[in-house]
């Protein structure tokens, strides 16, 4: 297209009119970013497993009622570990296990009402005129004979042995319930200043994890991540930028795009609501790739234009490289949305429909930002040429670069040979879908950190010396007020917990079977073959009559509700990677619906096990739907 054509074109009569009032579009662009930026403090960071999954999943609805119901919710774990030959059976270990429970109830964000370890939970007895129930402390023991007899205690008590208790007692836990799991980093900080606080000896050691620890700490990686990745990916780009165009312009008013770019993306996802997700952590460096991508050619052709026009003015030049080059990257623009649309079309997971609508609305803002401030720029800086766009001696022709010399190389080799570059193509497309098909759906939070963090360090400490740091929780339902005494039901929920203690990975379970036994026990002169359930359902209900005549009936919150109607079954896991979860919630809903479930019973699983396999799974299932729509 001739001068004087281009001249009469539409494209040419909007560019002209944006490059009259440069300094007006360049203001309202600045206003622009201003207005959206303004809301990127209000962001809320959300890393949470669970917002992977709809509100309406039924997971997250069981979760909840457990939460509801029992109080039980993702804890922070506490271990405290001594492998000194009496282990944490000594004055100095269960006076820091009494102080750090008494500190971590201070803290604000833990219920204070529900912090579990030795120095809160009772021992069941029984002597001749009943059942007695007791702590295993009134004061710390101060010599080493008091404390022999509380690890007497403690490990003639089965409940406890694996659950809270290492079995060679050389660690015990402190379990405690977090109120607000969005606060969940503030909280792992707090509990990890705690420890560095403590006044413990060279023998123990405090270490802190749990899921609610997993969770608080992936937020920290994300702040740090996101401080190194995204400085160093602009620095990368504007080097880049640099070597291609050799100029500051061209290092330079790329960034202005990127910036607003992401202002507009982040802005606007605060001004919605929309929570900081642990995948949109990448969603940062992306929109920098996208959006540097329209100033790339939009440069390219810029210094090009003042090669072969160069008598004309700086805004002859630049309205005449956006009349070239506006269709193509608003063509690129489009498709690049489209994927993104198709992204947020197919998913049902929150955190990746909020990645492809953020998505695309970023890209729209770098096109938006690229065909009308990046020309007003430009068309006020003085006419400079580019050493990578030298003219030739034939006027009017740019000299290529060596680079250029190396691609203007390549292409002709392709050229020549077009059957084998489609070969090849073909050849690396087959292996890439034999590839993806080999691909393994797995998982582990944990897994996210490096190997000697002490996150990682803590978990694969409790993994390894009790019964596990992963719980799956299991609702049992029934239909009236008492029905869980019923002692068929009862031995439906010890035959459901014996069975899943068979399962690979399973490391035990808890729930008010234990502590029927227990006290069935301790009426029975505490031998150890009354370790059953009693046989009468007069007889369970006059057990927990005895028990809160000394004891405390809140005592069982966790375990069944106020009319003993609900039961839940808590059960550790020492691995938290999908393939292994998946292979016990898979039999246990199978166990489920074959065996347990009765006319006048019902479970249904929870828990932050139950939850993972969910979401994880559901990535896995619409996976491909997802590529398809994009």
């Amino acid at each position: 297209m001739n001068h004087d054509s281009m001249k009469h074109t539409h494209a040419w009569r909007v560019f002209w009119r944006i490059t009259a009032y440069p300094k007006t579009s360049i203001l309202l662009g600045l206003v622009l970013i201003i207005s959206c930026a303004v809301f990127i403090p209000s962001l809320v960071k959300d890393t949470r497993s669970d917002a992977f999954l709809p509100d309406d999943e039924p997971a997250l609805v069981y979760r909840d009622q457990v939460k509801e119901i029992f109080g039980l919710t993702d804890p922070m774990v506490i271990a405290v570990v001594n492998e000194g030959p009496q282990g944490i059976f000594n004055p100095h270990t269960l006076g820091l296990v009494e102080w750090l429970t008494e500190e971590i109830g201070k803290l604000d964000n833990v219920d204070s009402d529900r912090v579990t370890s030795l120095a809160t939970e009772n021992n069941i007895t029984g002597d001749g005129e009943g059942m007695l129930v007791e702590p295993f402390w009134e004061a710390v023991p101060t010599r080493q004979e008091q404390a022999n007899r509380i690890r007497a205690a403690v490990m003639d008590f089965p409940l406890y042995l694996g659950s809270l208790v290492a079995e060679d007692g050389s660690g015990t836990l402190i379990v405690a319930e977090v109120l607000d799991q969005t606060r969940a980093q503030s909280l792992y900080q707090q509990l990890l200043e705690l420890a560095g606080q403590a006044p413990r000896s060279d023998d123990e050691q405090i270490q802190v994890a749990g899921e609610g620890a997993v969770s608080g700490y992936l937020g920290s990686y994300i702040d740090a991540d996101a401080q190194r990745l995204n400085p160093l990916a602009a620095l990368i780009i504007t080097a880049v930028l640099f070597i291609a165009f050799r100029t500051l312009r061209g290092a330079l008013l790329p960034n202005f795009v990127v910036l607003a770019t992401v202002a507009s993306a982040l802005g606007l996802m605060a001004a919605a609501g929309v929570s900081f997700f642990v995948i949109t952590n990448g969603l940062l460096p992306v929109l920098i790739g996208i959006a540097v991508a329209d100033s790339i050619h939009i440069f390219s052709q810029y210094y090009e234009e003042q090669v072969r026009h160069p008598r004309d003015s700086a805004r002859e030049i630049v309205v005449r490289t956006m009349v070239h080059m506006w269709r193509p990257i608003t063509m690129t623009t489009l498709t690049t949305q489209a994927g993104f649309l198709g992204l947020y079309l197919a998913s049902v997971m929150p955190p990746m429909k909020y990645f492809g609508l953020f998505a695309m609305v970023g890209v729209g803002a770098a096109w938006l930002f690229s065909v009308t401030v990046m020309p007003a720029w430009l068309s006020l800086l003085k006419l400079k040429s580019s050493p990578a766009h030298r003219p030739e001696v034939t006027r009017g022709t740019a000299q290529v670069d060596a680079f250029g010399r190396v691609m203007t190389v390549f292409g002709k080799a392709m050229l020549r040979r077009p059957s084998v570059v489609l070969a090849v193509a073909a050849m690396i497309g087959a292996v890439g879908i034999y590839g993806a098909t080999q691909l393994e759906l797995n998982e582990a939070r944990i897994r996210v950190f490096q190997k000697d963090e002490p996150i990682v360090l803590a978990d694969g400490t409790i993994n390894r010396v009790f019964d596990g740091a992963h719980y799956l929780d299991i609702l049992i339902e029934t239909p009236e007020t008492e029905d869980i005494f019923k002692l068929d039901n009862l031995e439906r929920i010890e035959a459901l917990q014996g069975y899943l203690e068979g399962l690979p990975h399973v490391g035990g379970s808890t729930s008010v079977v234990d502590y029927l036994k227990q006290m069935n026990r301790s009426l029975n002169e505490g031998r150890a073959q009354a370790y059953v359930l009693p046989n009468d359902k007069d007889l369970i209900a006059q057990y927990f009559l005895l028990y809160s005549a000394s004891g405390d009936p809140t005592d069982f919150q966790e375990e069944v509700d106020y009319d003993y109607r609900l039961a839940n079954v808590r059960v550790s896991l020492d691995s938290g990677k999908y393939s292994d979860e998946k292979i016990v919630i898979e039999a246990a809903q199978d166990y489920i619906e074959q065996t347990f479930n009765a006319t006048d019973i019902t479970a249904n699983l929870s828990g932050r096990v139950n939850v993972d396999y969910h979401w994880i799974k559901r990535l896995g299932d619409t996976n491909w739907g997802s590529v398809g729509g994009v």
